[in-house]
Order: C-alpha cells, then structure tokens, then sequence
C-alpha cells in the first residue's frame, strides 16, 4: 500500500475552473429526469456508455499526469496503484473495455478492502472532477442537473447505486425506498456544489 497526497484532502483545493473547450467526449445523453414521490426533481442514468455521467462512458480526461479513456479505467488503475500492483496497473492502462477492466481489477495483489473503503471516495471524486472539468459537454450536463437529487439506477453495487432498476419508476421516485447508498449520485452532487462555488 502506497500513500500519496493527492489522493487527500481534494475538496476546497480547486481554486479556479479552466473547461477545456475541446470534444473530449462521445456526444453524451444527459441522465433521465423524473418527478419524485413529494414533487422534487430526480436526475437518473444508467451504467451504460451512453450517459456522460456513468464511470463506463467513454471520456478522455488526465489526472496525475495520465491519460484515461473512462472513470472505470481511473478507478481501477488507482486502485491496483495503492495496492502497490504495478503491474496489474500497467496492464490496465492498456485496456479500453470497462468490462475487462473490472475483471482485471479483481485480480489485484494485496487488495485490503477495509483499506480500500477509507480512501475510495476521494479517489472517485478527484476522477470525477478531471472528468466533468475537462469535458465542456459534461460539464454544462452537471450544472443543468440544478439542485436536484441524482442517481446511477441499477441493483448491481449498492454502494454507488441506487440499488434499483431504471426500469422500477415507482420506487425511483421514492428515493427513501433506495435499497443502495447512492455514493456515486452524492459525489456528483458535491462536485456540482463545488463548481458552482468556484463559478460564483
């Protein structure tokens, strides 16, 4: 396990937004809008490559100096990165599909999860930032999101997600039925807050 500072204390580092301007991106389907169960907004999306804000969409950003093609490929190399697994992080950087990336993410020496849980929020959200900060399209999909509650919509990782089906309105619109912890949702509505700090 390796410690590195930029992996701390993110939030409240970011003095100044610079969009890069540049088509970084596919052209992204901005998240579902629905109606809650007391009239609020709800931004939903799915874990697809369609949705700018899903971790599988493909998006070109840099963060430490390194280039990534989707959150998914961040998140893993940061990961197998800490674990001191330079190889597997290597291996990663190689790979496009976010399907194999996940798989290979399994494979990871030393992988602690308790370890892993105290810094993992952090990481996302530095990734999250280079991603919706170097990308002028997810950038203006993030703000026209206003105060509203957003979501990834799926059963899989409950940690992130939801922890229900796009397909299930009903409880979607009740977000006190989610079944998963919504982290995900959370950390692009904290970097929303934050843009819009720095932007005002």
């Amino acid at each position: 396990m390796i410690s590195d500072p930029d992996m701390v204390n993110l939030s409240g580092q970011f003095t100044k937004l610079n969009v890069n301007q540049e088509p970084l991106c596919y052209n992204s389907h901005p998240p579902t809008e629905i109606i809650g169960k007391e009239g609020q907004k709800i931004f939903i999306f799915q874990s697809s490559r369609t949705c700018g804000f899903s971790n599988r969409f493909p998006s070109r950003f840099s963060v430490l100096g390194i280039n990534f093609t989707t959150m998914e490929k961040y998140f893993t190399w940061q990961k197998a990165r800490y674990f001191a697994d330079f190889e597997i992080a290597e291996h990663i950087l190689q790979l496009q599909n976010p399907d194999q990336i996940t798989r290979i993410g399994h494979r990871i020496r030393g992988f602690k999860s308790d370890e892993w849980n105290k810094v993992r929020d952090k990481i996302m959200y530095m990734g999250l930032w280079a991603k919706f900060t170097q990308n002028v399209q997810l950038f203006k999909q993030l703000r026209e999101t206003g105060n509203a509650l957003i979501a990834e919509a799926t059963e899989v990782n409950k940690y992130w997600t939801c922890g229900i089906w796009s397909s299930d309105l009903h409880r979607l619109s009740d977000p006190s039925s989610w079944d998963g912890e919504n982290k995900l949702g959370d950390l692009l509505m904290e970097l929303r807050k934050e843009i819009n700090e720095c932007i005002f």
